[in-house]
């Protein structure tokens, strides 16, 4: 079962493409969002969709945003809740712990912001359902993919750390799992 899981979500992968934002909104009204939802010291990465669909699977618009930041992020936040998954995969998802690792990239981190969309403004919404910082996750592209779970399709965020390693994100019901899927 979990192969064929893995198999499908690769070929999901490849036969969907990135979404952008709906109502195509400019950076500088996504950065304020993303500011507004998650603190001041998020930065939208340049090159990076917003990705939009129901990753948590409640019927309501979620929002994805790739960024950087200004300074260290605090691992506990009334704003938002940090999640490690790829760490969590392999055993070791305190965010207390595995925030500390330093950053592969220069110029610093780069953090999934998830924004679980309420009510009929789903993300939009001045107070969403729940908020998430992903840390510690190696990607260059991001797109939506789609699954199927229990005779129900789902979203899933998809990661790809190009001529390296294709993987995606879903939501377990309580937290964001991380999934490597086939290498190219």
């Amino acid at each position: 079962m979990k192969r064929w899981f893995l198999v499908a979500s690769a070929i999901m992968f490849c036969c969907f493409p990135a979404q952008a934002a709906p109502d195509a909104m400019p950076s500088s009204e996504v950065q304020a969002v993303v500011s507004a939802q998650f603190g001041e010291e998020f930065v939208l990465l340049s090159g990076y969709p917003v990705l939009i669909g129901d990753f948590n699977g409640d019927g309501i618009q979620d929002a994805v945003f790739a960024a950087t930041s200004k300074s260290v992020v605090q691992t506990i936040s009334s704003r938002f809740k940090m999640l490690d998954p790829s760490d969590d995969f392999f055993g070791m998802g305190d965010t207390a712990i595995t925030s500390q690792f330093a950053s592969p990239y220069p110029g610093g981190p780069k953090y999934l912001l998830v924004i679980h969309g309420s009510g009929k403004d789903g993300w939009h919404a001045k107070e969403p359902k729940e908020r998430f910082v992903l840390i510690n996750l190696a990607f260059d592209h991001i797109s939506v993919g789609h699954f199927e779970r229990k005779k129900r399709n789902y979203d899933d965020i998809n990661i790809e750390e190009t001529g390296i390693l294709n993987s995606f994100l879903y939501w377990d019901g309580h937290k964001y799992k991380w999934q490597p899927g086939p290498m190219e």
